[in-house]
């Protein structure tokens, strides 16, 4: 229970404010979170999935795709962005996933492999 929600109830019991006051700043609570949620989801519709890699052969690769968008494939067939150089890796791609759910930004995988092939893996 957030810190603000318990001063409410605390306030209701002290008998600062009547229940019905106190029911009236919950639902506005409530209101306010879920205008956050919206707000974080839109903002995630601007972000981008960018992947980059380099093989020790000269072949250069640079997918950039929307951050949803690369959820939805990530999730539906783990196979749908298929580069050869990425699956010899063993990405944890589960694990990304849930990197991306947390919100993290920035370059979330820096691999470098013993032959020189390079992935990395960048949210902005």
């Amino acid at each position: 229970m957030s810190d603000d929600r318990l001063r409410i109830l605390e306030m209701i019991e002290k008998k600062t404010i009547t229940a019905a006051e106190g029911a009236d700043l919950l639902k506005a609570l409530d209101k306010n979170d879920k205008e956050t949620a919206v707000i974080k989801k839109q903002k995630n519709l601007f972000k981008m999935f960018k992947i980059k890699v380099l093989s020790a052969d000269g072949d250069k690769v640079n997918v950039q795709i929307p951050l949803e968008f690369a959820k939805v494939a990530l999730k539906s067939g783990k196979g749908f962005m298929k580069i050869d150089q990425i699956d010899d890796m063993n990405l944890d791609l589960d694990l990304i996933l849930e990197m991306i759910d947390a919100g993290s930004l920035g370059k979330i995988v820096d691999i470098e492999s013993a032959d020189g092939d390079t992935v990395e893996i960048i949210i902005e």
